[in-house]
């Protein structure tokens, strides 16, 4: 039973760390329907930008505010000197501009961060937890804890806030928001920075207990299938995604490879899920069904 619990409490704590990091795809998409593929990039800038606070001897209350200011300020920046530039033309034209982006930023990174990856720990009191037999080491749990704490922050600043409303007013319609005197285009420099400071804490939360290094953007990998299992324009939907992948992802690594015997079926097994979902419902779990009337 305790072996069940590890396995099925593992998971969940691992998905909502996915969720984080797809729920920054998701802001993104809803407001431009362009797909952030540098969005892995975005998570290592941020840990590493926290990395220099921690380097620099700042106490915790100084290095999240200010490593999340900056995450901020470096996603509000690409839509302002890049994406805005791009405003009117194909989304699929700008989302391949994204994986440039990624490139560049893993080729800055390497030269001006290096190559050696670098330790992060967080300095916060021990939680780890023994529970049915099962145990979770402090980092996974803070890691689990700072993830959810995040998304439930993030959802009821975007139903409650007044800049949250003014972002699904223009996530709705562009055309209509600024019909409506809204300014779509500040807006939208906002939502990617947003999109910026959460993806910053899911870098933050994958390297804490680790290390970051320039290549830690993979991650963002881990998103996609996240995204579209739960749906392209749905903030709900990439947090049950994340906690489904995450539990897939133990589940087979625990149960199915040992029965299967095929080392690392792990890594496809999500993709097989999202196959068999997307057969049912192309659009995801949450996905809005687009009708076209001709």
């Amino acid at each position: 039973m305790e072996y069940l619990v590890q396995v099925l409490g593992s998971g969940l704590l691992q998905g909502l760390v996915y969720s984080l990091i797809a729920v920054s795809l998701v802001l993104i998409y809803k407001s431009s329907e362009v797909f952030n593929f540098s969005v892995g990039e975005f998570c290592t800038l941020g840990a590493i930008f926290f990395f220099v606070f921690q380097s620099l001897g700042m106490p915790l209350w100084v290095s999240i505010p200010g490593f999340l200011l900056m995450a901020a300020v470096f996603g509000g920046l690409v839509e302002k000197l890049i994406i805005d530039r791009l405003i009117g033309r194909n989304p699929m034209s700008i989302t391949l501009v994204t994986i440039g982006i990624s490139s560049i930023l893993i080729g800055c990174m390497l030269i001006f961060f290096g190559a050696n990856p670098e330790t992060i720990e967080l300095p916060v009191p021990d939680l780890t937890l023994d529970f049915a037999g099962a145990l979770f080491i402090s980092s996974q749990v803070w890691n689990g804890l700072i993830a959810a704490s995040a998304m439930v922050a993030l959802l009821l600043f975007h139903k409650f806030s007044t800049m949250g409303i003014l972002m699904r007013a223009t996530a709705d319609s562009q055309v209509k928001s600024i019909v409506l005197g809204i300014n779509a285009r500040r807006i939208l420099t906002m939502t990617w920075g947003i999109s910026g400071m959460v993806a910053a804490l899911g870098g933050l939360v994958v390297a804490n207990g680790s290390a970051v290094s320039y290549d830690m953007g993979v991650v963002g990998l881990a998103a996609i299938p996240v995204v579209l299992l739960g749906g392209l324009e749905s903030i709900p939907g990439a947090i049950l995604g994340g906690m489904i992948i995450g539990l897939v992802e133990t589940t087979t690594t625990f149960y199915l490879e040992p029965w299967l015997e095929l080392p690392g079926f792990q890594a496809i097994a999500p993709y097989i899920v999202l196959l068999l979902v997307l057969m049912v419902r192309p659009q995801g779990l949450f996905g809005q069904e687009l009708i076209e009337r001709v």
